[in-house]
């Protein structure tokens, strides 16, 4: 059951990723994020009140909205740096980066929640790592240097904290049992908030320009999320599983990101590309 939520999620995050970079090139980073933010919020706003669920979802005990809140902060940081990633980056690299997400909450699984996978499970999660670490070094062909380029950083810290993120979701979902929409119109509504600010503060230090993809950004990860949300509240999902799954969104990313927006060093990134497939199809075979 739950195989289906991820990959309906997976598939709509790589349309989210094509958006975003579209929103972003050389654009202003807080008010993009802002834009995408709201559109998101509002999406969520409207699908509660179509379902009739508006007034539970304000009904929350005070514990519970602080920690929806402390979410808004964990995603709005993650956010914040991934945009600051791909201003410049080429999303053929960028994306790749935020693949290696599942090794980081494969890690925090293990240590948090005592999830180990099978053997047969571990390598196919091995083969996306190795496939990701390929991606990386061919970076090096177009003159990125991972060890100086302050976007590269931006992008692994956004990373890392996305995996914070995916791991303290299983707590609110099954830990607390807050229904799925719940959680996503908090927290999106905090970091309207953050943002916001930040938008205000940032205003004369940068150039905004408005762009149709921006409302498509948070509407797409609207419904990415819900889909993924209701993946993880499934009692036998593995949060270690999951997220790497979901992560194979790259591939949708790196075929429409290459031909989008023209990158080059294409062919070098179709091995890593084939390795991340090997290792997804034995992670949907086996779950």
């Amino acid at each position: 059951m739950w195989l289906g939520w991820i990959l309906a999620s997976c598939v709509v995050l790589g349309l989210y990723d094509i958006c975003k970079k579209a929103s972003v090139r050389d654009n202003a980073v807080f008010p993009t994020l802002l834009g995408s933010t709201v559109s998101g919020w509002l999406a969520v706003t409207a699908f509660l009140f179509f379902r009739g669920e508006f007034a539970a979802t304000l009904s929350l005990p005070s514990r519970h909205i602080a920690l929806l809140l402390a979410k808004s902060v964990i995603v709005g940081a993650s956010w914040t740096a991934t945009y600051m990633a791909l201003r410049t980056l080429p999303i053929t690299c960028a994306a790749p980066i935020r693949a290696t997400g599942p090794l980081w909450t494969l890690l925090g699984a293990i240590v948090l929640f005592a999830e180990v996978p099978t053997l047969v499970q571990a390598a196919g999660m091995a083969m996306v790592v190795a496939g990701c670490v390929l991606f990386s070094l061919s970076a090096r062909h177009e003159g990125i240097d991972f060890r100086h380029n302050r976007a590269v950083w931006f992008a692994f810290l956004g990373t890392v904290l996305g995996s914070c993120s995916a791991l303290y979701d299983k707590h609110l979902l099954k830990g607390l049992g807050i229904p799925t929409m719940t959680v996503l119109w908090w927290f999106l509504g905090g970091m309207c908030v953050i943002y916001a600010v930040a938008a205000v503060s940032s205003r004369r230090k940068t150039t905004f320009s408005w762009r149709w993809t921006i409302p498509f950004v948070g509407v797409l990860l609207a419904l990415s999320d819900a889909c993924y949300f209701t993946a993880v509240a499934v009692p036998d999902a593995r949060i270690s599983v999951l997220s790497m799954i979901r992560r194979s969104s790259v591939l949708l990313t790196f075929c429409l990101g290459g031909a989008v927006f023209r990158e080059t060093n294409l062919r070098r990134k179709a091995i890593a590309l084939a390795a991340i497939l090997a290792g997804v199809s034995i992670l949907c075979l086996l779950s």
